[in-house]
């Protein structure tokens, strides 16, 4: 009897387990934040069917059945939040099957969670995971690294299904706050299930979320598998987003037209593109070629003629003028032979390749070559206590539409100067406050050149006019990277500036003496006025007034033998007039 008794008893301590479990944990749902927070989700501020669908409602009827339904589906949105959490669950249901033959659930329903340390480099978390009715993704113990304690995660939704709803739990106590939509114009990629995702194992491995990944751009999924006619109804609804580029990937649909047909299909698609968004960037991609044509010669040739004719369109357009239209060929993206699951879909090798070839074209289009060393390839940071993507957003928000006498960007030692609310220490407003004109302050307190190079690729200076651009970034480099590494870096930040702010006079700033270094930066800056020569730009050393004649610094002058005080702000004001 008490073994039963027992048993009883234990079976309801099992039983009232998840409900306890599930009382500490907290609950946040998307469509709950109050503002937009689907990246990769246009037409705000439209009524739509569904939270987490593609296009507006008023897409249907407008355009066929098939791709209306395909719209619904999540393909490359995602959410991003920031927490402290060490378990985050991601709970949600969908309406359709879970996984394909030849597509497994974890890409078909599944999500997907990144995020970057505090340097930037990206961290990839893997997770426990339940499919049932309702579908669970667990991450736990989280512990990337000590500092900042936040991070800032990216949430990539499922590719083929649709979210009927969603909750992100964090464990009680934990700060949580999802993050708005970054300013700034998206990637518009169309194109066939290739482009929707198909086969990635998982949505993060989708080539058009690898590219947000590894650009920082917002990218606009609109794949529709097996649905990429180039139809003027979908092309209309397309050119409503105002994009920073478009991507035209459908040939491995279309291709099934004929040679006409397909000509005069292509040709009325792209005008149709150009006529509303005449001054923006359209990249049309090749078929990649399926590996297994070369077994199957009706497949060669049918691939063979949409090579042709898209080459001969592109050829036709040009010669009329379009000078923003680019072409990325078959041989460019180079589809490896084992680069697809069943000779037509990619698998996440072949999403690579793909990726990688749209990266090298865009990156031409857009003006943001990267190079092979840290300084010269942008990246983000979170190393300070300020949150560094809000500092970012607020100055895009902040100075957009604006003119400004004189723009000063750099890393803490601006950021302390003055008009920022966020720094955290402020040193010498009153000394800002003696400038003539108006002035922007674009400093992060512990910039590297790699993030400001970052900063600049990604609007900052997009939105304005200026008379005067002061650079002055690179001491948070001495530390880790060679001055050649450094020189390197600057090189690709000033090139960025000159292309963005022509009208601008660009002068780069030696690097302010520090306790300990001041010999080390004397030689160094030494090389910035050579680069500064080089360039054609200008070239300024404020930092010599905060010597002593034996060429240390002048204590009076720091708060703590890097950041200037007020009177030290005042005596390098000069040089920034």
């Amino acid at each position: 009897m008490t073994r039963i008794f027992f048993s009883f008893i234990l079976a309801a301590l099992m039983l009232a387990a998840p409900s306890a479990a599930s009382a500490q944990t907290q609950w946040h749902d998307p469509e709950d934040a109050g503002f937009h927070v689907i990246q990769g989700q246009k037409y705000q501020g439209e009524a739509r069917e569904g939270f987490y669908h593609r296009f507006p409602a008023r897409a249907k009827g407008s355009i066929r059945d098939a791709v209306w339904k395909l719209s619904r589906q999540t393909a490359g949105e995602s959410i991003v939040f920031t927490t402290d959490a060490k378990s985050i669950t991601v709970r949600y249901t969908v309406p359709l099957r879970h996984a394909m033959p030849h597509m497994p659930a974890t890409g078909v329903t599944g999500v997907d969670l990144y995020t970057t340390d505090r340097n930037g480099d990206e961290v990839w978390l893997g997770a426990k995971y339940s499919f049932k009715d309702t579908i669970t993704f667990t991450y736990s113990p989280i512990e990337i690294e000590k500092k900042p304690k936040a991070h800032r995660y990216t949430l990539f939704l499922p590719l083929y299904n649709e979210v009927s709803w969603m909750e992100i739990g964090v464990e009680e106590g934990a700060k949580f706050r999802f993050e708005p939509v970054l300013p700034g114009k998206p990637i518009v990629a169309y194109g066939t299930s290739i482009c929707q995702g198909a086969c990635a194992s998982r949505p993060g491995m989708a080539w058009s979320n690898i590219l947000q990944r590894r650009l920082g751009h917002e990218f606009v999924n609109l794949g529709f598998s097996g649905n990429a006619f180039l139809d003027k109804e979908v092309i209309d609804i397309i050119a409503d987003i105002d994009a920073e580029a478009y991507i035209i990937d459908a040939m491995p649909n279309s291709c099934s037209m004929e040679t006409e047909m397909l000509r005069d299909t292509l040709t009325k698609a792209v005008r149709q593109l150009r006529s509303r968004r005449p001054d923006t960037p359209i990249i049309l991609a090749d078929h990649i070629g399926y590996p297994h044509s070369k077994a199957f010669k009706i497949r060669a040739e049918r691939e063979t003629r949409a090579w042709e004719v898209q080459k001969a369109v592109f050829d036709e357009l040009k010669a009329e003028g379009d000078d923003l239209l680019y072409h990325l060929p078959y041989d460019v993206i180079a589809l490896p032979q084992d680069g697809t699951v069943e000779g037509v879909h990619a698998s996440d090798y072949g999403m690579m390749a793909y990726a990688t070839a749209y990266e090298k074209i865009l990156r031409e289009v857009l003006d943001e070559p990267v190079g092979h060393v840290s300084t010269t390839i942008p990246v983000t940071q979170q190393r300070d206590p300020y949150n560094w993507m809000d500092r970012h957003a607020h100055i895009i928000n902040e100075s957009h539409g604006k003119h400004y006498t004189r723009v000063l960007i750099g890393d803490s030692i601006m950021h302390f100067w003055g008009d920022a609310d966020d720094a955290p220490a402020k040193n010498g407003q009153e000394v800002w406050d003696e400038f003539d004109g108006t002035s922007l302050n674009m400093g992060c307190g512990y910039d590297r050149v790699e993030n400001v190079l970052w900063r600049v690729y990604h609007g900052q200076l997009d939105g304005l006019t200026a008379d005067r651009i002061f650079l002055a970034i690179g001491t948070n480099n001495l530390a880790s990277d060679t001055p050649e590494k450094i020189i390197e870096g600057l090189r690709y930040v000033i090139e960025a500036i000159k292309i963005r702010r022509p009208e601008a006079a660009l002068t780069l700033m030696g690097i302010l003496p520090r306790r300990g270094m001041e010999a080390h930066i004397k030689s160094f800056n030494r090389q910035l006025r050579s680069l500064a020569k080089d360039m054609k730009i200008n070239f300024a050393d404020p930092g010599r007034r905060l010597l002593h004649k034996n060429g240390k610094i002048d204590e009076s002058l720091f708060t703590d033998g890097l950041h200037p005080n007020v009177d030290g702000y005042r005596l390098i004001s000069d040089d920034f007039r």
